[in-house]
């Protein structure tokens, strides 16, 4: 209330107007200034209160500021956010490349999962930097909100050179991208926000370095470009990077023969390329040193592994955006999560049908429209049909799946859209555009229909019939500028709806940090530094596997994001169940006292058990034991265990080896 009064007082005092005119001219500021307000206040988006649902006897219930935490995104609250704040809690020092805690062996945390290390590496991940000189609480937040005001401006200062300095549109442009579901759902995971920052940048800086002669200035934008390169390689999901890396190939294409004219050639531009070319040469050089040998313990798992795509069977994807506006508050998905059928919301098909009439009625040979529409046409037909294996990796799209590639497809939707919008000069009859927009919408309505296989009833079937129909109609408007404005009217309601309130607003971690339970695990912890591992007899599994993480107690069977071969041959030594542990898996470990030898099972593709009979317990030089169950019935002559603590519903136990 208190915001929409203070911006009804600017309105009254500035006017519209000049309001919007200084909001732009101090963009930079602005955003500077909210960005550290906002992490002063610990504000993030983390799904970490979902925790509270797992401990008893909690003496306060922290609640989100807005929103509701997503026990759907367990791999952000439940993997990487713990993993992350292990990072501050190692026992041989903060923020190690190889980390004690997780898996509690030696593990690469750079590499994958990318967490924040005091190493030379982290200048390629710049929202990893507050980490390192932020409390927890104040890092979590720096590395939300850093990230969304980047996405943000990089993505308008973009949008400004898609639309030829148009500001509607390029704030069009901007919501679209920052704020689509896709986006939203996968937030803080797996590099898209990263890809899409670094990808965007580079191309503003190829911009700025061919129209400025200064040198010095194209040194600084060589070195943006430079951090751009490597945080791109270094999200390290190439399901992703592959096909974006298409979309920026086109755009790089459009942005240097727009350009080309006004770019002076010097031979000092060859030094700064070599300079360029060497510096992510021996920066890659140095990682790889490093983490080479954790990339090929990736590539050769039984899961995720190395396997090539071939492509296809996804062209219903291009129908799932409507659906897409009701995930944040309607009822579950029955048969999939939100995140797997997340997309842009793109207004397929209005964006190819702009461009072409662009290219072909106008007769406009436009540079970038005519290379995105060939990238998308090769994406699309990637996601709709089997390609031959050798083309397939010739492309290197056998790396990316379908379902992951149509990414791309939704991205290049909206920025054909953009770019034919600002280069569109003609009109469309009134019926013509009724019409049109009838037809396309009814079509584009049923056919979501027939794809969400009864997630979408009546109403919201008649909700997006009327929201697509209205937007067509407006969008086939052209180049009015009530069109325009009533497109960004649309544009806010639909990410209000569908994107802003996919992740809770939240303040800091105390909810984590000033349980008994945390407190009591890094006093244990501290007290004597051991292995953990935490018991799933009583069904307690994943995720509370990486609840220990998060006080630095270095737990074995935390979520091994590649596998301790070495540890699981200790229990299996002819390595009969390799098959089963040489995986990225979360692991439950059932503790038996019976006659049964320890054995391996396979739960699901991501998960798996260990029967660990408490005397091979020694063999995994386990100190600590985390588990809801009482353990002394399990005790023998050889083995014992003695309760250390009883907090928050979990017991702690130490283990006797007589």
């Amino acid at each position: 209330m208190s915001i929409g009064i203070g911006l009804s007082i600017l309105v009254n005092h500035y006017g519209m107007e000049k309001l919007v005119d200084r909001a732009y001219r101090y963009r930079f500021w602005i955003s500077a200034i909210l960005g550290i307000f906002l992490v002063f206040f610990e504000i993030h988006g983390s799904s970490i209160l979902y925790w509270q649902n797992y401990l008893t006897n909690l003496t306060n219930i922290s609640q989100p500021l807005i929103g509701i935490s997503r026990a759907i995104r367990s791999d952000e609250w439940a993997v990487n956010t713990p993993m992350m704040l292990s990072q501050y809690y190692n026992h041989s020092g903060l923020f190690p490349y190889l980390s004690e805690t997780i898996r509690g062996a030696l593990t690469d945390t750079f590499i994958i999962y990318g967490q924040p290390v005091r190493d030379i590496a982290i200048f390629f991940r710049p929202f990893h930097w507050g980490y390192l000189l932020l409390a927890p609480a104040k890092g979590l937040s720096f590395f939300w909100i850093g990230r969304t005001i980047a996405l943000f401006l990089v993505s308008f200062e973009f949008g400004m050179i898609l639309t030829n300095k148009s500001k509607l549109l390029a704030l069009i442009y901007t919501l679209m991208v920052t704020w689509s579901p896709v986006v939203q759902w996968w937030f803080a995971i797996n590099g898209l926000v990263e890809m899409l920052v670094f990808g965007q940048l580079a191309l503003i800086m190829i911009t700025l370095y061919m129209n400025n002669q200064n040198y010095y200035r194209r040194s600084l934008y060589a070195l943006v470009m430079l951090i751009c390169a490597g945080g791109y390689i270094l999200t390290f999901y190439p399901a992703w990077q592959v096909p974006l890396v298409y979309v920026f190939l086109a755009l790089f294409i459009g942005v240097v023969l727009e350009n080309r004219k006004h770019f002076v050639w010097n031979k000092k531009d060859i030094g700064i390329g070599v300079g360029l070319i060497l510096l992510l040469s021996l920066g890659m050089i140095y990682i790889l040193s490093k983490s080479g040998g954790t990339i090929d313990s990736v590539m050769n798992t039984v899961y995720p592994g190395g396997s090539a795509e071939t492509g296809g069977n996804q062209g219903l994807r291009l129908f799932l955006y409507p659906g897409n506006l009701f995930f944040a508050f309607s009822r579950e998905l029955t048969y999939a999560n939100p995140c797997e059928l997340a997309v842009y919301f793109d207004f397929f098909p209005l964006g190819i049908v702009l461009s072409a009439w662009v290219v072909i009625k106008q007769k406009q040979q436009d540079k970038f429209l005519i290379p995105l529409l060939l990238i998308n046409a090769m994406m699309i037909v990637w996601c709709l049909f089997p390609w031959p294996e050798w083309l397939a990796k010739i492309t290197l799209l056998s790396y990316s799946k379908p379902v992951r590639a149509f990414l791309a497809v939704g991205f290049i939707n909206i920025l054909l859209l953009i770019r034919a919008l600002a280069l569109f000069d003609g009109a469309f009859s009134k019926w013509f555009k009724v019409g049109s927009a009838l037809l396309m919408s009814l079509g584009i309505t049923l056919l979501a229909f027939k794809t969400y296989d009864g997630y979408l009833d009546l109403k919201m079937s008649m909700i997006s019939l009327l929201l697509l129909f209205g937007s067509f109609y407006v969008i086939l408007s052209g180049n009015k500028e009530w069109a325009r404005k009533t497109l960004l009217v649309i544009v806010f309601g639909i990410i209000f709806i569908a994107g802003l309130f996919v992740n809770p607003v939240v303040s800091g971690l105390d909810a984590i940090y000033q349980t008994n339970l945390i407190n009591r695990i890094q006093q244990i912890n501290t007290t004597e530094n051991g292995l953990w591992i935490v018991d799933s007899g009583a069904e307690i599994g994943f995720p509370v596997i990486n609840f220990p993480l998060m006080a630095g107690a270095p737990t074995i069977n935390s979520t091994n994001v590649y596998p301790n071969l070495e540890r699981w041959h200790l229990l299996d030594p002819d390595g009969s169940a390799e098959e089963i542990y040489n995986r990225y898996a979360h692991i439950s470990v059932n503790l038996i006292n019976t006659s049964n030898e320890t054995h391996f099972e396979l739960k699901s593709p991501d998960l798996f058990e260990v029967n660990l009979n408490i005397m091979d317990l020694e063999k995994l030089e386990v100190t600590y034991v985390f588990s809801k169950r009482d353990l002394s019935i399990l005790s023998n002559e050889a083995v014992s265990f003695t309760e250390l603590a009883d907090e928050n519903g979990f017991k702690i136990y130490t283990v006797n080896y007589n």
